[in-house]
Protein backbone atom coordinates (compact mmCIF):
# COMPACT_ATOMS: atom_id res chain seq x y z
CA UNK A 1 0.00 0.00 0.00
CA UNK A 2 2.88 2.39 1.31
CA UNK A 3 4.55 1.91 -2.45
CA UNK A 4 1.86 2.25 -4.61
CA UNK A 5 1.18 5.76 -2.38
CA UNK A 6 4.38 6.37 -2.75
CA UNK A 7 4.35 5.81 -7.15
CA UNK A 8 1.05 7.45 -7.37
CA UNK A 9 2.53 11.02 -5.58
CA UNK A 10 5.85 10.51 -7.50
CA UNK A 11 3.35 10.24 -10.99
CA UNK A 12 0.90 12.89 -10.06
CA UNK A 13 4.07 15.25 -9.35
CA UNK A 14 5.66 14.42 -12.61
CA UNK A 15 2.49 15.26 -15.11
CA UNK A 16 2.35 18.29 -12.86
CA UNK A 17 5.42 19.27 -12.78
CA UNK A 18 5.01 23.50 -12.87
CA UNK A 19 2.27 23.36 -10.50
CA UNK A 20 4.30 21.60 -8.07
CA UNK A 21 7.38 23.48 -8.71
CA UNK A 22 5.21 26.88 -7.77
CA UNK A 23 3.35 25.78 -5.10
CA UNK A 24 6.87 24.75 -3.81
CA UNK A 25 8.35 28.22 -4.57
CA UNK A 26 5.45 29.69 -2.97
CA UNK A 27 5.93 27.80 0.56
CA UNK A 28 9.64 28.37 0.25
CA UNK A 29 9.09 32.20 0.02
CA UNK A 30 6.26 32.23 2.79
CA UNK A 31 8.78 30.42 4.86
CA UNK A 32 11.62 32.79 4.16
CA UNK A 33 9.78 36.18 4.94
CA UNK A 34 8.46 34.77 8.07
CA UNK A 35 11.71 33.32 9.08
CA UNK A 36 13.43 37.00 8.23
CA UNK A 37 10.78 38.97 10.32
CA UNK A 38 11.43 36.78 13.36
CA UNK A 39 15.26 37.09 12.64
CA UNK A 40 14.65 40.81 12.41
CA UNK A 41 11.59 41.74 14.72
CA UNK A 42 14.35 41.87 17.80
CA UNK A 43 16.73 44.35 16.32
CA UNK A 44 14.24 46.84 15.57
CA UNK A 45 12.72 46.74 18.76
CA UNK A 46 16.22 47.13 20.80
CA UNK A 47 16.57 50.27 18.18
CA UNK A 48 13.34 51.92 18.17
CA UNK A 49 14.05 51.46 22.38
CA UNK A 50 17.20 52.97 22.26
CA UNK A 51 16.35 55.94 19.37
CA UNK A 52 12.99 56.72 21.95
CA UNK A 53 15.08 56.83 25.15
CA UNK A 54 18.04 59.18 23.98
CA UNK A 55 15.15 61.50 22.49
CA UNK A 56 13.22 61.33 26.03
CA UNK A 57 9.88 60.00 23.83
CA UNK A 58 6.66 60.15 26.37
CA UNK A 59 5.40 56.24 26.88
CA UNK A 60 1.64 58.07 27.61
CA UNK A 61 -0.34 60.65 26.42
CA UNK A 62 -3.50 61.64 28.32
CA UNK A 63 -5.58 64.23 25.97
CA UNK A 64 -8.55 65.80 26.78
CA UNK A 65 -10.83 67.50 25.24
CA UNK A 66 -11.57 70.56 27.21
CA UNK A 67 -8.09 70.77 28.58
CA UNK A 68 -5.80 69.61 31.44
CA UNK A 69 -5.84 72.02 34.72
CA UNK A 70 -3.06 72.43 36.71
CA UNK A 71 -4.76 70.16 39.51
CA UNK A 72 -5.34 67.56 36.73
CA UNK A 73 -1.15 67.08 36.36
CA UNK A 74 -1.12 67.21 39.72
CA UNK A 75 -3.19 64.57 40.56
CA UNK A 76 -1.46 62.67 37.50
CA UNK A 77 1.72 62.92 39.02
CA UNK A 78 0.94 61.18 42.11
CA UNK A 79 0.57 58.02 40.64
CA UNK A 80 3.18 55.39 41.28
CA UNK A 81 6.15 54.99 38.97
CA UNK A 82 5.72 58.19 37.14
CA UNK A 83 9.44 60.12 36.42
CA UNK A 84 8.29 63.22 34.60
CA UNK A 85 5.25 64.62 33.72
CA UNK A 86 5.06 67.34 31.60
CA UNK A 87 2.25 69.43 30.79
CA UNK A 88 1.89 70.61 26.69
CA UNK A 89 0.19 71.96 23.82
CA UNK A 90 -0.58 71.81 20.78
CA UNK A 91 -2.19 73.68 17.39
CA UNK A 92 -2.91 72.45 14.22
CA UNK A 93 -2.73 75.20 11.64
CA UNK A 94 -1.45 76.77 8.17
CA UNK A 95 1.78 78.48 8.12
CA UNK A 96 2.48 80.54 4.69
CA UNK A 97 5.76 81.13 3.01
CA UNK A 98 6.28 82.23 -0.10
CA UNK A 99 2.96 82.03 -1.73
CA UNK A 100 2.70 78.33 -0.64
CA UNK A 101 1.09 77.08 2.48
CA UNK A 102 2.18 74.64 5.13
CA UNK A 103 -0.01 72.89 7.47
CA UNK A 104 1.63 72.14 10.62
CA UNK A 105 1.37 70.82 13.94
CA UNK A 106 2.76 72.96 16.52
CA UNK A 107 3.79 71.68 20.01
CA UNK A 108 5.26 73.12 23.37
CA UNK A 109 8.14 70.86 24.11
CA UNK A 110 9.90 71.08 27.65
CA UNK A 111 11.69 68.03 28.37
CA UNK A 112 10.52 65.03 26.73
CA UNK A 113 10.32 64.58 22.49
CA UNK A 114 13.47 66.30 22.15
CA UNK A 115 13.21 67.04 18.09
CA UNK A 116 16.19 65.70 15.65
CA UNK A 117 17.44 68.50 13.06
CA UNK A 118 17.52 66.51 10.02
CA UNK A 119 18.80 69.33 7.49
CA UNK A 120 19.84 72.97 7.92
Amino acid sequence: MKKALIKDSLKEVKNTYKRFISISLMAFLGVGFFAGIRATSPNMVDTIDKYYKSQSVYDIQVISTLGLTDEDIEELSKIENIDILVGSYEKDGKIKIDNSEIIAKIITIDQLNKPVLLER
